[in-house]
């Protein structure tokens, strides 16, 4: 199983679930558990035009669902679709095989609470 090989597979695998975008968006959601637009933006240094339309998709047919908190959005894997927890578990797989999205995934800044909130 050659270099050349792999790197083919994973190109495979990132149309997989429609586009390369839609499926970086998707294994980065499972890897954080939860995020918002611009922290999913910088994180894939990607625009912000189309992570929104990322996810405006996905939430319009049930995979991700969001709840505002203050002035955004949060966005997570929703847990009522019909096949979540495989769902989940596929997109986990994928990130394995992907170093820069878990690397990605990484670089989550995680502030710390301003006390008292």
């Amino acid at each position: 199983y050659g270099l050349v090989s792999m790197s083919m597979s994973l190109r495979r695998e990132l149309k997989l679930l429609g586009s390369p975008r839609r499926t970086q968006v998707l294994v980065l959601l499972a890897l954080l558990g939860e995020s918002y637009p611009s922290e999913i933006c910088r994180l894939l240094d990607a625009k912000k035009a189309a992570v929104l339309y990322v996810l405006d998709g996905l939430e319009a047919e049930g995979v991700v669902s969001s709840r505002p908190l203050g002035r955004t959005r949060r966005m997570e894997l929703d847990p009522r679709f019909f096949a979540a927890r495989e769902l989940r578990a596929l997109l986990l797989k994928l990130g394995e095989a992907d170093d820069r999205i878990r690397a990605a995934a990484a670089r989550r800044r995680a502030r710390p609470r301003r006390k008292g909130k």
